[in-house]
């Protein structure tokens, strides 16, 4: 519906007003590799600051739904809080997160 009816409806409404309506799924183009290297946030930032920085007038509109799904784990975390997250898991959990993130 989105694809179909909603995003042609504002493209036109847009280049009416002098813009152009451009859409970016977050989800699209994300590779595996990223995705297992925890960068699917960075690589999200990168492209809000492309919109941004090429950006004439409004340049980023978001929709949101309440979807259940995949939840991106931080490539980055405080060392205070990968120390707490250790003392709440199991200990055949720890090998795990010390797997996925350095000191």
């Amino acid at each position: 519906m989105l694809m179909t009816r909603v995003y042609p409806k504002l493209k036109s409404f847009c280049r009416q007003c002098g813009y152009e309506f451009q859409v970016v799924d977050m989800r699209w183009g994300v590779r595996d590799e990223a995705t297992d290297d925890h960068l699917t946030v960075e690589l999200c930032m990168t492209e809000l600051r492309k919109c941004q920085t090429t950006s004439t007038g409004p340049n980023f509109v978001t929709l949101l739904g309440q979807k259940y799904g995949y939840r991106p784990i931080p490539r980055v975390i405080p060392v205070d809080e990968f120390e707490a997250l250790l003392g709440a898991v199991e200990a055949n959990e720890k090998s795990h997160l010390e797997t996925w993130f350095l000191l």
